[in-house]
């Protein structure tokens, strides 16, 4: 995350902000957070519930469901995740190429759509995911270089210490001005998201990316306060909290695999050592109060990263999931609460998948 080369027009100086405000962002950010995760949750478990239900339908031996493994289950759970898709990708194609038939359209135009269709249906659920996030921010960054969007722009999309709109926490995370800024931030995101989506599962990781973008911004706010007499406020914008906090979940699965920092282009670098170094220079960006990065929320957003890879999923997720489904099911009159073989992880694939080489491996 970083602040404008330039502050736009609409933007307040210091003196503007006498109420200074820690309280309200700071709780609007934890409910706001809180929120995604129960709202990812609750579709997580609709989704789990119909992989359990078509996996009861196609399991001709009962008893497997009384004797196999943990391990087994999830497998097999992946496989009808597997075959859903497989069944929604065929439908996506058969509806595009009935309405493709019905329009009267060029030759080449229809062939043109098809190709796009197809490769859109034929995305993984990772690809499809970081495809919208990316698509998001694609159209922020779009209605940042029109003119006349400016003030709206700046009032919405850019987040501001010292100002009353605490929503822009959220939408800040999604918009970028300069291209290098937007390019860089989507490269990291399409680079490390599809690792770390693969390890949570969608819905998780959606709640993960923008609550760590979110948290970045509070923990932005509040030093950015509390320092507001020796620094100016500044606003900020940009995905880099976000990101950050996904390097810092790859390097927790796979820190041996190798990436190339920006400043150092030429020399590969294993990512247990490459975030420590990240996370130093926004460090000494603190200590020598540079400007040209959000240094805070780029440290808070790899802090949030590590945590959760560590604690996320065993001390917020699966207690949330649970609670979720033994909710539902207590309001279906089942009775069975946290019973049954409801799983609350992600299905996997049966497979080891979980070598990782890197895409920036030398």
């Amino acid at each position: 995350m970083a602040p404008p080369p330039q502050p736009p027009k609409h933007w307040r100086p210091q003196s503007s902000f006498p109420h200074v405000r820690y309280t309200g962002p700071i709780l609007y950010g934890v409910t706001l957070s809180t929120v995604t995760f129960i709202t990812a949750g609750v579709i997580f478990d609709k989704n789990q519930q119909t992989l359990w239900d078509r996996l009861r339908q196609h399991s001709r031996q009962w008893s497997f469901f009384g004797t196999a493994s943990e391990e087994s289950i999830l497998s097999e759970l992946w496989r009808e995740k597997r075959d859903l898709l497989i069944e929604k990708r065929q439908r996506l194609l058969e509806g595009l190429a009935h309405r493709l038939d019905s329009m009267n359209l060029p030759r080449d135009v229809k062939q043109a759509i098809w190709i796009v269709g197809e490769k859109l249906a034929t995305m993984s659920e990772a690809e499809k995911t970081l495809a919208g996030l990316i698509a998001i921010n694609t159209v922020v960054f779009a209605c940042w270089q029109i003119p006349r969007l400016t003030p709206f722009m700046s009032k919405w999309f850019l987040h501001l210490p010292g100002s009353r709109q605490n929503i822009t926490m959220l939408t800040s995370c999604f918009s970028h001005q300069e291209f290098f800024h937007f390019a860089l931030n989507m490269v990291g995101l399409w680079s490390f998201g599809k690792v770390v989506h693969d390890t949570l599962g969608r819905e998780q990781f959606v709640a993960m990316y923008l609550s760590a973008g979110i948290g970045a911004n509070v923990v932005s706010h509040a030093c950015s306060l509390a320092l507001r007499n020796s620094r100016p406020l500044l606003p900020s914008l940009g995905a880099s909290g976000a990101i950050y906090g996904l390097v810092a979940s790859t390097a927790v699965l796979y820190p041996n695999s190798s990436i190339s920092l920006i400043f150092l282009p030429m020399i590969p670098i294993k990512l247990g050592y490459a975030l420590p170094a990240l996370m130093s220079f926004d460090l000494a960006g603190i200590i020598f109060k540079w400007r040209m990065f959000d240094h805070y929320a780029h440290l808070a957003g790899a802090g949030l990263g590590l945590g959760y890879m560590y604690y996320g999923e065993r001390y917020i997720w699966e207690p949330l999931i649970r609670k979720i489904h033994q909710i539902r099911e207590n309001s279906r009159g089942n009775g069975r609460g946290e019973g049954g073989t409801f799983m609350w992880t992600e299905p996997r694939q049966p497979t080891d998948t979980s070598k990782w080489t890197g895409w920036f491996s030398k």
